[in-house]
């Protein structure tokens, strides 16, 4: 009998260890959507409406001003809706759903910048070589500038003086 029992045990342990844990059942909804954006950087279960917007708004504030946790989410409610046409949850060749808006943006996004600088961010963007004066040394230069006129100011002035003299009326003395 008590072999029995201790099989029995032994049994309920396994069963027990093998079924889904309680603290699961018992965690809220938005803390889970936080843990699953917090394993890998993405949301990867599939979670209602209602419990994304529950995340949004309990997002811890350093993972909102630090992490893109907030737009993950926005994204995965784009990605909740409902299914336009039953098939394919809208990501047909029309409409291609949130991953394919992305891609258009970034799509938009490269376009800008290499209208904006040709091969951006590669090598070719990098001019070969630069003709201009490097700024501290052209502030360097006017510092030197302003020095020497500083020093060679008074003899100039004794120079300016001397080849166009004032002419002053002669003091005159008191008649009285």
């Amino acid at each position: 009998m008590p072999r029995l029992l201790l099989a029995g045990l032994a049994v309920a342990v396994a069963l027990l260890a093998a079924s889904p844990s309680v603290a699961h059942a018992t965690t809220p909804c938005a803390q889970r959507v936080i843990s699953d954006w917090t394993k890998d950087g993405k949301i990867d279960g599939h979670y209602s409406a209602r419990c994304l917007r529950q995340a949004y708004r309990s997002v811890p504030e350093d993972l909102a001003d630090y992490s893109s946790i907030k737009d993950d989410i926005t994204a995965a409610l784009v990605g909740s809706g409902p299914p336009t046409n039953g098939l394919n949850n809208g990501a047909g060749p029309d409409n291609m759903g949130s991953g394919g808006a992305i891609a258009r943006k970034e799509a938009v996004a490269k376009k800008r910048a290499e209208v904006a600088v040709p091969h951006a961010g590669t090598q070719e963007s990098i001019p070969e070589s630069s003709n201009t004066v490097p700024l501290p040394l052209l502030i360097l230069g006017a510092v030197a500038l302003a020095a020497l006129l500083a020093a060679a100011s008074p003899p100039l002035i004794k120079r300016v003086r001397a080849r166009f003299p004032r002419t002053r009326a002669a003091p005159q003395a008191d008649r009285s």
